[in-house]
């Protein structure tokens, strides 16, 4: 279980979040849906290490992750763009975790496959097509042990027509680390083919829905 107890950041005299709270069980692809400046952001960042809060926790399995630093809480990233090393083969690129002690080099070929990876192992992000480069961001978070995933926007780099074809299979690779899952998108098809379960957040903070739709209709 992760949970996110009444989290407060401001910047200078503009708050961010006010009281932000919500949980996540394991297996849980909860579907986080906002417009732009509401806290999405933030709440990554401090969910992630990057930025402390005022106050409030985050907590996995009821141990808190405000005391460790970001490489110790065990938290898998997949950023909009898909941010890879360019001077680094996709092989290298996925196995970075292994940099900082994390992961284990007998799973690289595991999780390459799994990804349809395999063939592109020696080649760079610069010739890939954008699916394939989420791939690979995506197999670089699952290589990291993560015991939560955070995916912001993945699929940025991807068309519409491709999104429908890799949603159902990212949602089974997900559902199969049978970790909490936290999934941030603007895209209301991409929400309904990917989420378990949806979460609205406005500037007032977050509430949990029934569906994307009325999620979307939430923060109109």
């Amino acid at each position: 279980m992760f949970a996110v107890e009444n989290l407060h950041k401001s910047f200078s005299d503009k708050k961010v979040l006010q009281g932000c709270s919500f949980s996540i069980p394991d297996k849980e692809i909860r579907v986080l849906i906002g417009r732009n400046g509401v806290g999405k952001s933030t709440l990554l960042k401090i969910i992630t290490g990057i930025l402390y809060p005022d106050s409030g926790d985050v907590l996995l399995n009821q141990r808190s992750l405000l005391r460790d630093p970001t490489e110790k809480r065990r938290v898998g990233y997949v950023p909009q763009s898909s941010a890879l090393f360019p001077h680094l083969t996709i092989r290298d690129n996925v196995a970075y975790a292994l940099k900082n002690g994390r992961g284990k080099e007998e799973e690289i070929d595991t999780i390459l496959t799994h990804l349809d990876l395999h063939e592109y192992e020696q080649a760079y992000p610069y010739q890939l097509s954008g699916g394939y480069r989420a791939r690979v961001a995506l197999g670089r978070a699952l290589f990291s042990n993560p015991a939560i995933m955070l995916l912001d926007e993945p699929l940025t780099e991807v068309d519409h027509a491709k999104k429908t074809e890799m949603l159902p299979e990212f949602k089974k690779i997900l559902q199969e680390l049978s970790i909490p899952v936290l999934y941030i998108t603007h895209d209301p098809r991409e929400a309904a083919l990917i989420g378990t379960s949806f979460m609205a957040m406005d500037a007032n903070g977050v509430a949990l829905v029934n569906s994307a739709e009325e999620a979307f209709s939430f923060i109109q």
